[in-house]
């Protein structure tokens, strides 16, 4: 059986929106510490990770189904399940956790409840961008995340330098109205946007922190509703 381990870590690295210097920074979490070139290594096959490099690398790209994803061998729980199936069984799987008594552990109650759909389609910080809701993955909040959020989003663009970077995860809490100075997602003209909103007299704006940017002036033809704030 041919299977290719380093091109299924690059596949699976460019479904989450990662690039090979990010994957590096997260295996530090794991006391893992490679450059960027020892993921491309890999992913080219011109090395190998060991086991503890190839499990830290599973946890950080979501490879749950090792078996099927490297080697196509079709056992365990997934088995018989195309590739949209295998996600359907992973959202039934996170539903299930959200019961009790499904649940190992009731301890755990939190913990759970702090998954999140982080939704494939970056929000532009820059021109614009629409959201594509078909598609997410659901992750965990990181601690320093507020309770009251209810879905991820990943920044595109530098229009939100220094507070915010491109590629960056944000965490929204949906709400219709905004006060003056707070950054939000706004959806505007078809295209959702993550600025601070200015309201400047009779007028209101959507403003970027990066001066190179200019203020996009929100005009009632055009259609705007506010999607949320951001508080992470």
């Amino acid at each position: 059986m041919e299977f290719s381990v380093g091109q299924t870590l690059a596949e699976l690295r460019r479904s989450k929106k990662l690039i090979q210097k990010e994957v590096a920074h997260k295996l530090s979490a794991y006391g893992i510490e490679v450059s960027a070139k020892t993921i491309y290594n890999w992913e080219k096959g011109i090395a190998l990770p060991n086991a503890h490099q190839f499990l830290a690398l599973c946890d950080i790209l979501d490879a749950d189904d090792v078996l099927w994803q490297f080697a196509e061998i079709h056992k365990g729980p997934y088995a018989g399940l195309n590739r949209e199936g295998r996600q359907k069984a992973r959202e039934l799987i996170d539903l299930l956790f959200r019961i009790d008594e499904y649940r190992d552990d009731p301890d755990e109650v939190r913990e759970v409840l702090r998954m999140y759909h982080l939704y494939d389609t970056p929000v532009s910080a820059g021109t614009g961008n629409f959201i594509d809701d078909s598609g997410y993955d659901v992750i965990k909040a990181p601690g320093y995340v507020p309770d009251a959020v209810d879905f991820a989003l990943r920044i595109s663009g530098d229009s939100m330098t220094p507070l915010l970077q491109d590629g960056q995860i944000i965490w929204i809490r949906e709400q219709e109205v905004l006060n003056n100075g707070d950054i939000g997602i706004f959806l505007y003209n078809s295209d959702v946007f993550c600025k601070e909103f200015v309201v400047d007299g009779d007028k209101a704006y959507l403003r970027s922190l990066n001066p190179e940017y200019e203020d996009i002036e929100i005009k009632e033809d055009f259609g705007f509703r506010t999607i949320g704030k951001v508080v992470a």
